[in-house]
């Protein structure tokens, strides 16, 4: 009986401090549900407004984020992303940093900063501008 206690309470201190440094290396993953109310871009990809999950599914230096349609059926973009720190000036309740486009282009989102995190995920972008013909349907 006392083996198996002791077996318990050492499975939960290794699981605790494996999950204590996960959470101080940042890598948990994050997951937002972003709504858009006008269409916006991603690297390669123009999208209507509406719902979609924002998730961090892979991270190191170059953090990878995945886009998908809110029911998760469609993936619209999966890429690498570099981490950049929150600036001070900006509410820690927004989320989404667009690049400035001339007027009548869709806005590409430049940077995510997942709810409540200091440390968010800019998209890289080719230098010939993100101005793409067709909108992905749903």
């Amino acid at each position: 009986m006392l083996k198996s206690k002791l077996a318990l309470v050492s499975c939960v201190a290794i699981v605790a401090g494996l999950l204590a440094a996960r959470a101080a290396s940042g890598s948990i993953p994050h997951t937002n549900y972003l709504t858009f109310n006008a269409p916006f871009a991603l690297p390669g990809v123009l999208l209507p407004a509406g719902t979609y999950v924002f998730d961090v599914v892979a991270t190191g230096s170059n953090d990878v984020v995945r886009v998908t349609s809110r029911d998760r059926s469609r993936i619209y973009l999966m890429a690498f992303t570099v981490r950049v720190q929150r600036p001070k000036t900006l509410p820690v309740t927004r989320q989404i940093v667009f690049n400035e486009v001339a007027t009548g282009m869709t806005p590409p989102v430049k940077t995510w900063f997942p709810i409540g995190q200091s440390i968010g995920h800019q998209f890289v972008y080719d230098g010939h501008g993100q101005q793409l013909d067709t909108i992905a349907t749903r």
